[in-house]
């Protein structure tokens, strides 16, 4: 990804923040995978879980405020400067992943091997955290649709393009899994289109909030209705009912709004340093913070290879500490690989 001016400031402490987040919710899940569900591991990794499914959305919205802000409304730039460049960091990653998979389980390097694994990516047989870049992907073939639109349309405009995304990919969906047989919901399976609108909104939303203040009251209410999305997200199969999977979507109004609400007290409250030498270190690793996401997963290989694991302690210290290691450990090899002459800044 290109790095720019959408790290200074405030963005750059979210992107920081959002990916060592997702990075957490990421060791949460494949931890669930190895433990028996309904463990005290498991429990715990369930809050986890909760407490960072917000990531996805804001990612969405960190690229569409750094997208739709910066230009690349023509068609030809947005497909060879957005599109193309992200297809390729799909199959260069993925194949990385299957490479350092194959050599860890004892296999042997070769050229048949990686182009294999080049050709598996291609097709879409990629590590389990690439799985963002396919809807990101999408997002970049119509990017040039939204930007025409957000460069034109009236604040109400947006106001009402971004409720109609959340009424149809939020709000609706989840009345669809509490009342699967009404009127409503078979509607909603006749027009799809939450399918549509589901990043879509995340991606146009992250813009709104970098381009457009907010009042205050209307910044407070966002604040409630983040928490409120939080408690939600922990407590609602319990109090409320419904499936895990009801909760925990990546669309869901209370991951969304939780996300929308962390990108406002980013800009408004913990995104503000006067300290020069404090503000231009983390604007360093927002550059690369997107490049920590993408690599990260090679150093939990490793570390698998070696037998430790985020369940190799208690997982209430074990989940936050490795993801600060993995993060860590990340930065310097981002870092090295935007180094790559041509392509490096490309491929994180």
């Amino acid at each position: 990804m290109a790095k720019g001016d959408r790290n200074l400031g405030w963005p750059g402490f979210f992107r920081v923040f959002t990916v060592l987040c997702a990075m957490i919710l990421l060791l949460a899940q494949s931890g669930q995978e190895m433990v028996d569900a309904g463990s005290g591991s498991w429990q715990v990794l369930s809050v986890y879980q909760s407490l960072t499914t917000w990531t996805i959305p804001a990612l969405f919205m960190l690229w569409g405020m750094s997208a739709l802000e910066e230009g690349k409304p023509q068609v030809s730039a947005s497909l060879l400067g957005l599109a193309l460049p992200t297809f390729c960091l799909l199959v260069f990653w993925g194949a990385v992943y299957a490479t350092a998979s194959h050599l860890l389980g004892g296999g042997t390097l070769s050229w048949t091997g990686i182009w294999a694994a080049l050709v598996n990516a291609a097709r879409g047989n990629t590590y389990f955290h690439l799985w963002v870049l396919y809807p990101l992907i999408g997002l970049y073939l119509v990017h040039p649709v939204l930007h025409r639109f957000t460069s034109s349309a009236s604040r109400g405009e947006v106001r009402y393009f971004l409720c109609l995304c959340f009424l149809f990919a939020s709000l609706l969906p989840l009345w669809n899994a509490f009342y699967p047989g009404s009127a409503i919901a078979g509607q909603l399976e006749q027009l799809r289109i939450h399918l549509v609108l589901g990043w879509t909104g995340c991606y146009v939303a992250g813009w709104y909030l970098r381009h457009y203040t907010i009042g205050r009251i209307p910044e407070f209410i966002l604040y409630f209705l983040g928490i409120l999305g939080l408690v939600l997200t922990l407590t609602g199969p319990r109090l409320i009912g419904g499936s895990r999977e009801v909760w925990y979507q990546y669309t869901s109004p209370s991951a969304v709004l939780t996300a929308a609400a962390f990108c406002a007290l980013f800009r408004y409250v913990l995104g503000i340093s006067e300290e020069r030498s404090r503000r231009r270190a983390v604007n360093e690793i927002g550059a690369y913070a997107f490049g920590i996401y993408l690599v990260h997963q090679l150093w939990a290989l490793v570390f698998r290879w070696f037998g430790v694991s985020a369940l190799s302690f208690s997982p209430v210290l074990s989940v936050p500490l490795f993801s600060l290691i993995f993060f860590l450990l990340s930065l310097p090899l981002a870092w090295l690989v935007s180094l790559i002459p041509a392509v490096g800044s490309k491929l994180t």
